[in-house]
């Protein structure tokens, strides 16, 4: 018998554009790891597969080198599913990996979760290949339904406004912090750095701090993954996640950040999360953002994330404006978009999709649509082909190549926005 877990995204992605536009919503970050990675955690020894759609399964297989969109089912194989956009407490852990019955758990209409401990005869495939709302009808098995309230992110904005919490449980969930000795042994630590709460304070093997670095750990936990490098007289405030080979360059990094892998990061930000390998390495200010992968600010990019009356602030996604409640909302930026010098972004903008933004103004359209090319005088199209050259070489330039995958995702992304130009 194998237990096998099943992370699978619901219907609710298109509520995460534009991030979600070129991956699943357990594929976004907060704290020190997406969410699909933070859900196998907590089930240690189980084999991971997902479920999403079918245009991300193949990018998302080369990206994770895990199963998408099948199973590798055995009879008596015991079976998890957790919607991927769950905040997964402990005690749901415990009772998902312990349930003796077919369960399925929902809040209303939305899976949150279900067990299948009995044999199927057989394999659920609608399931595997469509969203969690409509798992109850697709399982093919009688099964009990525990309905209740379960905690899921629901927007970009949540994972931002937890993310600085996030990173808190993570540091404990790490066990990290506490032998010092040990870890200075292991990476690059300048005797003119100063570190701040060292209690709070961790760092991988490889990593390097800077001298006249200061790391303030005093108000959380400061987390420095392999190969991450902060460099000279920069200053990280905790709470505060550095990925695998990210390195920050006299950054003024305030609490509440994390940075995926491989990300370039100067100038000051402020409780905001770049998925991976983006780039804002000049000054200008980023507050309570979040940037997908391959993203390049050019020098002077500035966001607003309060507006002068203090009120909450309304984002559009897919063009319905919505109250996040929360006075503090910068932008959102989808994955491979760029930003001319000076550009300015007004409070709770969105960009999509492999947007090309330039000539120095304010950035005041709530929402500008994926493959858009110019300013607010007038976006003309960022030609399909072009983007598409463009990103070879942005990501050749890490080491990463542009595969057909990516290229089919462009096109599938360029046709399904095509109404938003």
């Amino acid at each position: 018998m194998t237990n096998r877990l099943i992370i699978f995204e619901d219907g609710a992605f298109a509520d995460f554009h534009p991030l979600t536009l070129s991956r699943p919503v357990f594929e976004l970050r907060c704290g020190a790891w997406t969410l699909w990675e933070r859900i196998a955690r907590a089930f240690a020894g189980y084999e991971v597969s997902f479920s999403c759609r079918a245009q991300l399964a193949g990018i998302i297989g080369l990206r994770t080198g895990k199963m998408v969109n099948g199973l590798d089912y055995r009879p008596g194989d015991r079976l998890v599913f957790v919607n991927g956009r769950l905040r997964l407490g402990e005690k749901l852990s415990r009772e998902l990996q312990t349930a003796t019955a077919n369960r399925i758990y929902t809040q209303g209409p939305v899976t949150a979760a279900i067990v299948i401990t009995e044999p199927l005869k057989e394999l659920p495939l609608q399931l595997v290949s469509s969203s969690g709302t409509t798992a109850p009808s697709s399982l093919g098995v009688e099964a009990e339904i525990a309905d209740g309230t379960f905690d899921f992110f629901e927007h970009l904005w949540d994972l931002v406004d937890q993310n600085g919490n996030q990173i808190g449980l993570d540091f404990q969930a790490l066990g990290a912090g506490g032998d010092f000795g040990r870890m200075a042994k292991e990476a690059r630590i300048d005797t003119g750095a100063v570190i701040q709460g060292i209690e709070n304070f961790f760092i991988a093997p490889r990593a390097e701090i800077g001298p006249g670095a200061v790391i303030d750990c005093r108000r959380g936990a400061v987390i420095v993954d392999s190969d991450a490098v902060v460099g000279p007289l920069s200053f990280i405030e905790g709470p505060c996640y550095i990925g695998p080979g990210t390195k920050i360059f006299r950054g003024n990094i305030r609490e509440g950040c994390s940075f995926g892998p491989d990300c370039r990061v100067g100038g000051e930000v402020e409780e905001s999360i770049f998925q991976g390998y983006t780039n804002k390495y000049h000054d200008g200010f980023l507050g309570h953002a979040y940037l997908g992968s391959w993203v390049n600010l050019g020098a002077m990019t500035t966001n607003s994330d309060l507006k002068n009356t203090y009120q909450s602030i309304t984002v559009s996604v897919g063009g319905r404006k919505i109250d996040t409640g929360l006075s503090k909302v910068g932008s959102f930026i989808g994955d491979h978009s760029k930003t001319g010098i000076g550009t300015l972004l007004n409070t709770g903008v969105s960009i999509g999709f492999s947007c090309n933004i330039f000539g120095g103004k304010l950035v005041t359209s709530r929402e500008v649509p994926s493959f858009s090319w110019g300013d607010e005088s007038g976006y003309d199209i960022y030609k399909l082909e072009k983007a598409m050259e463009v990103a070879r070489i942005v990501m050749s330039r890490r080491g990463v190549p542009f595969t057909s995958f990516d290229a089919d995702l462009f096109q599938a992304i360029f046709a399904h926005t095509t109404a938003d130009r």
